[in-house]
């Protein structure tokens, strides 16, 4: 098929659908049509409209191609992409698992992309096109690799073993500030005015693949839903509609484990199971992999398989290796169902799937009930080992096959605090301490963190210190920039209040950190040094590695502090920055505060917002059902276009900590209307 044939069949593709993208006056699209794969295929164009770059370039992860774009690097992740038979299971499974609506909306979404490129002809990614929806299928199972836990798994063994270098990192770019979230409810116990709120507020990379975008989808066969996605994907992540809304929340359950395989001695090619020598299946890969330039190879890996899994040879011993969804192409089917949830139970009953393997979640409705799942497709293991280390790859009695029922992870429904609240914390700490879970109910073998966040403890503290919530406390709780001192940060800051220094600069040091009142806002002269002190040993904690002293911190953040400003106390306003465009506006909060600031440090020392904060939302229903909604966006709908308006609209409402309206309602959207049409567009007839 020549191209002027391959684009005819694209325009003709998309003659089946009829959408109406209608955006508001702050350009967020708000997709209608008569059919859910008529939304899917709207919400696919005007998604390109804003950001075909993301889009485009998921597609090197997607089809294993991260070679092509990041060259040996990127060629680690195709392996074990390749080796985890992704794609080969989307290929197999998609007609027999996937139900004919889901695949009637992704063939909808992926046809509204390739409409695009054929509206859209001198674009800079046609190499990647024609989309498909088996692509989209791949991209969600891939997912899996970066919330089950098995990426930092590898991470840890590689660091065990001394290995070559070669590490299974960077799914995404910049996916390690994919640092934590926020979520938290209140049912109308505890609202001042008989109100059930909600708050969503999922921390992202600020730019890139995994960064917000927000959207509305509507049509007749009962999708009502508006909230944040990421490039890609034709279902919305976090939000609400008339109904019932969520966020979700990083959780870090023990979902993957490694065994150790004894491999013949005389047959590299045999291991011992049951005490008897089994074959390893083997197969050849293919990694196309960038040398330089325009130029590519293809190099050729041999994978080896065991009942475990597919097995990894590092230094001169073999893991197997087995998570949670590592054959599971069906969270697209899952992420349908919460969409098109309206009660409850419909929302429990799509949860009950255990395709989408983790994260916490904090649901309302307008029923005034309030929920807490600790989500995880937890395997059901054999009671009585320990299940945190190097597992015996001998014995096939811990080869696990099926996840612990659905009724057996932490859940919490309508506690009688009237508050709950996930911000990736100890899931056994999310309410009033009358209403949380013991942790000796549930099996040891789930592996569940007992972490506790700053943001963990603040929360707490400020929903505990009131007995009704207003809707202002809710919001002003949202931007709390506060540490608190029962928080690991404040503990490892204090270190050095003790400690007796000669150095004047050290002295005068320590002296800002103990007046510290551990807020950073913008005129605070203590936060520059605080956070730069503190910071090692959030980053140590997030990579669950040995932070480094405190004292060692705190001089190198003098030393540092002094050589970029001239001063121990320069303001916060004068460090902390968001960046857009030509834009550069202080910004209040920090890491691991409930207003989540991450900042990276540029060559002049100042810190630039890269994570954290991004989309969030306030939803609200009051007494007799009536829903309110607000928003913002760290930047605006338009995430690639420097010329267009809304590429950074909501910066400054963002950086004063306010809302704009959503124009969730009809009537509201009407009144607030930018621009309105009908895709495919009738020139294309």
């Amino acid at each position: 098929m020549n191209i002027l044939e391959y684009e005819n069949q694209i325009i003709s593709d998309a003659q089946q659908y009829k959408a109406k993208i209608s955006r508001d006056i702050w350009g967020v699209p708000h997709i209608s049509g008569a059919r859910d794969a008529d939304v899917a295929f709207g919400l696919a164009f005007a998604h390109a409209e804003d950001d075909i770059k993301n889009i485009a370039e998921n597609m090197y992860l997607y089809r294993a191609q991260m070679g092509l774009k990041d060259g040996s690097s990127g060629a680690v992740i195709d392996y074990l992409i390749k080796a985890l038979k992704i794609r080969e299971r989307v290929e197999e499974q998609y007609q027999e698992v996937l139900s004919d609506d889901v695949r009637s909306v992704l063939e909808a979404y992926a046809t509204g992309l390739n409409y695009w490129m054929v509206k859209n002809p001198n674009n800079s990614f046609k190499k990647h096109f024609p989309f498909t929806a088996k692509d989209i299928v791949a991209g969600f199972a891939i997912q899996n690799l970066l919330f089950s836990g098995v990426v930092s798994s590898i991470q840890s063994l590689e660091k065990l073993e001394d290995s070559s270098g070669q590490s299974f990192s960077n799914l995404y770019e910049k996916d390690d500030l994919v640092t934590g979230s926020n979520a938290y409810a209140i049912s109308p116990s505890k609202s001042s005015d008989g109100s059930t709120r909600l708050m969503i507020n999922s921390h992202q990379p600020l730019e890139g693949p995994l960064a917000w975008y927000e959207a509305h989808i509507k049509s007749e066969e009962g999708l009502n839903m508006m909230g944040g996605l990421f490039p890609g994907s034709p279902f919305i992540f976090v939000g609400f509609n008339e109904n019932l809304g969520w966020g979700f929340t990083v959780n870090k359950p023990d979902l993957t484990d490694i065994y150790k395989l004894v491999i013949n001695p005389k047959d590299k090619d045999q291991y011992l199971l049951d005490d008897v020598w089994l074959n390893l299946e083997k197969e050849t890969i293919e990694l196309p992999v960038k040398i330089f330039g325009p130029i590519n190879w293809t190099v050729k890996r041999e994978v080896k398989y065991s009942k475990h899994g597919p097995v990894l040879e590092i230094g001169e011993k073999s893991y197997a290796l087995r998570f949670a969804g590592m054959e599971d192409i069906k969270q697209v089917e899952q992420w349908y169902k919460l969409n098109k949830a309206n009660n409850l139970k419909e929302w429990i009953n799509a949860m009950r799937m255990r395709s989408i393997i983790s994260f916490n979640g904090i649901y309302a409705d307008k029923k005034g009930n309030i929920y807490f799942l600790h989500n995880s497709s937890s395997p059901k293991r054999l009671e009585g080992l320990d299940w945190s280390g190097i597992i015996d790859g001998t014995r096939s009695k811990y080869i696990w096959e099926t996840f612990v029922e659905f009724d057996e992870i932490p859940q919490i429904l309508n506690p009688s605090s009237g508050w709950l609240a996930s911000t990736n914390q100890d899931p056994f700490k999310v309410t009033d301490p009358k209403d949380n879970l013991k942790k000796e109910n549930y099996s040891q073998t789930l592996g569940l963190q007992t972490r506790m966040t700053n943001r963990a403890y603040r929360i707490k503290e400020l929903f505990m210190g009131k007995d009704k919530i207003t809707e202002k406390d809710f919001d002003d709780f949202k931007f709390d920039n506060s540490y608190s001192i029962n928080s690991r940060s404040y503990h490892y800051v204090s270190e050095n209040f003790g400690l007796n220094f000669e150095n004047e600069n050290l002295k005068k040091g320590q002296t800002i950190l103990r007046n510290w009142d551990l807020k950073t806002d913008f005129d605070n002269e203590s936060a520059t040094l605080g956070v730069c002190v503190l910071s090692p040993e959030w980053l140590a904690e997030q990579a669950a590695e040995t932070p480094p002293e405190s004292e060692e911190s705190f001089k190198t953040c003098v030393e540092d502090t002094l050589k970029n400003y001239g001063k121990l106390n320069p303001k916060w306003s004068e460090r902390n920055f968001m960046y857009r465009g030509k834009k550069k506006i202080p910004v209040q909060g920090g890491p691991d505060v409930l207003r989540a600031i991450y900042g990276l440090e540029q060559e002049d020392g100042d810190l630039k917002a890269v994570g954290g904060d991004g989309l969030y939302i306030h939803v609200s229903w009051d007494k007799e059902g009536n829903q309110e909604s607000k928003s913002i966006h760290q930047y605006g709908s338009a995430t690639q276009d420097e010329s267009s308006s809304h590429f950074s609209d909501q910066l400054e409402l963002y950086i004063d900590e306010k809302y704009k309206p959503t124009f969730y309602k009809e009537e509201a959207l009407k009144r607030n209307l930018e621009r309105e049409y009908i895709v495919p567009f009738k020139s294309s007839l």
